[in-house]
């Protein structure tokens, strides 16, 4: 009889054992199957977001690349009109000046100038004149620069092209919105008075090249990129 009931336990205790074996066979397989589907999912995402982390990549470094040749081209683009009109600004106050003795820091003032004034167009000629000489009694002859005037011409048609925007001498090319800074004044170069001006871009586009002509503290006309 107590064979019987050890025979018994002891069966029991087999059936039990497989069952807590199965069930740890079945925790197993449940936690490799979710380790593999969290492994293929994560593949999936990085499948999809690996290409374009790629492509952003590759997009910032072509942007970092191309930036600074697409800033220097606009520049070069920009300052090519800027000091073309800068020195249209210097021709128009070298004609002011030269009517006026001096140059002006007013733009209106410069535009009407080149608008209604004129140059008057000369012609000088070396040559030997007779006449008498009361001293030695005799006639003789001297060099005399005799100057004829041949009429005048439109200091506008003189100085720029056919067509030409005069109105908008004073504004920064290509926009045409902001205006150059102008200055005038006398300053004392080996105790001569020379009368100066300086012309300026006020917002360049690369404030580390500022476009300049003429000086407020030199005797010179010429811009800075010259």
């Amino acid at each position: 009889m107590f064979k019987k009931f050890v025979d018994l336990n002891y069966k029991n205790l087999i059936i039990m054992f497989s069952q807590f074996v199965s069930k740890i066979i079945n925790y197993k397989n449940k936690i490799i199957a979710t380790i593999l589907s969290v492994y293929e999912n994560q593949n999936k995402l990085i499948k999809i977001i690996l290409p374009s982390l790629i492509l952003l990549l590759s997009i910032f470094l072509i942007n970092t690349i191309l930036k600074p040749i697409k800033f220097e081209k606009e520049t070069n683009y920009r300052y090519h009109f800027i000091k073309e009109k800068l020195v249209d600004i210097r021709s128009a106050q070298l004609a002011f000046k030269e009517r006026n003795g001096r140059f002006t820091s007013d733009f209106e003032e410069l535009i009407n100038f080149v608008k209604q004034d004129s140059f008057v167009l000369v012609q000088k000629t070396d040559t030997l004149i007779e006449y008498y000489n009361t001293i030695y009694r005799e006639m003789q002859f001297k060099d005399t620069l005799l100057i004829d005037t041949l009429g005048t011409v439109s200091i506008l048609d003189s100085l720029f092209s056919k067509n030409y925007p005069i109105d908008s001498l004073g504004y920064v090319p290509p926009a045409h919105k902001l205006q150059f800074e102008l200055k005038a004044g006398v300053i004392n170069k080996s105790k001569i008075d020379v009368p100066v001006f300086e012309a300026r871009d006020p917002k360049p586009y690369n404030p580390q090249n500022v476009l300049i002509i003429g000086s407020m503290t030199e005797a010179n006309l010429n811009g800075n990129w010259q």
